[in-house]
């Protein structure tokens, strides 16, 4: 097992899994990518990465300042993630007209339960 000097640092270094039953064989070899080993879950840990760091290149987003994102979903989690571990105050905005299952979900996430299907 690897270590990671940050947990930034593991985003998108998730391994790559043969899948053999999935064509005739010889006829190509197919990988997928097991992004669910990002430190959130998500793939969109490695944009949420993306787009601070890059702000954070350009100027766009200096220490001190607070990212503020409307999201429904794992966009917000990805982002919540990356600005804790990089010392950013975020602040998350959503609709009141959020579809009930996407609420449910994002409340039982906070509550660190598991949603009800």
């Amino acid at each position: 097992m690897t270590s990671t000097h940050h947990i930034l640092d593991s985003i998108g270094h998730t391994p790559l899994v043969e899948l053999r039953h999935v064509v005739p064989h010889g006829c190509a070899r197919v990988l997928a990518k097991l992004e669910s080993q990002n430190p959130t879950g998500s793939m969109k840990d490695r944009m949420a990465l993306s787009v601070v760091s890059g702000a954070i290149s350009r100027g766009k987003l200096e220490p001190g300042d607070t990212v503020i994102e409307y999201t429904g979903g794992s966009t917000g989690t990805s982002l919540a993630f990356v600005c804790g571990a990089m010392d950013y105050p975020i602040t998350l905005v959503t609709s009141r007209f959020q579809p009930r299952k996407a609420r449910s979900y994002a409340s039982a996430r906070r509550e660190g339960r598991r949603a009800s299907q």
